[in-house]
């Protein structure tokens, strides 16, 4: 079914392949570090809800990538109804980095955080958005292993995962890529605590 949410002033019409914007990233909106006169990317942007928040804190550039068209349209559609200026805000289809020639002072990552077994897994466009693999963080460590190449320096990447996935399991290996950090923001349920964790590169 085809409605229009909002979230945090931020109207998003969705689409049935495409990721819903929920908690997580009402919860990443809401601890996005100072954006303002920076270029930002946002990984895996789905429904183009923290690439539009971008530009609204300020940005100056603004790219979003998914490696779902479906989501990549429904951003397009999204930024219109939002009215945001289309020469700060550009989507782009890929996988992780993939089309992406360019460095950037902020990097966003609502990253795929659940552990999945093939017999959970979903539909293949929307699978995307939920599957981390087996231990779930197949998708963020792959993403960690490639972030600092497209970061300016000084660079700042923002991460929104499950403790499912082990934040401090995402902090140490940030450390050893010659990030300082740590959890900048959380929000805890029964089964799982959403976490905000914040890298910035030395």
């Amino acid at each position: 079914m085809i409605e229009i949410i909002e979230i945090n002033g931020i109207k998003i019409k969705t689409h049935p392949k495409v990721y819903v914007p929920a908690e997580d990233s009402e919860l990443l909106i809401e601890n996005l570090v100072d954006v303002k006169n920076k270029s930002v990317l946002d990984v895996g942007t789905g429904s183009g809800i923290q690439a539009i928040n971008a530009v609204k804190q300020g940005a100056l550039k603004v790219i979003g990538i998914d490696i779902n068209p479906y989501a990549v349209d429904c951003a397009k559609i999204n930024s219109e109804l939002n009215e945001i200026d289309s020469k700060k805000l550009f989507f782009k289809t890929g996988d992780l980095f993939k089309n992406i020639d360019e460095k950037f002072d902020v990097i966003l990552f609502n990253a795929p955080y659940l552990p999945t077994s093939d017999e959970e897994k979903l539909e293949k466009y929307l699978n995307y958005a939920f599957d981390g693999g087996k231990d779930g963080r197949e998708v963020l460590d792959k993403f960690l292993d490639e972030v600092a190449n497209y970061l300016k320096k000084d660079g700042i990447i923002q991460i929104l995962q499950s403790s499912l996935t082990d934040g401090n399991k995402t902090i140490e290996k940030m450390e050893k890529l010659g990030f300082v950090a740590k959890q900048t923001g959380s929000l805890k349920f029964s089964f799982e605590e959403l976490q905000v964790i914040t890298g910035w590169k030395k």
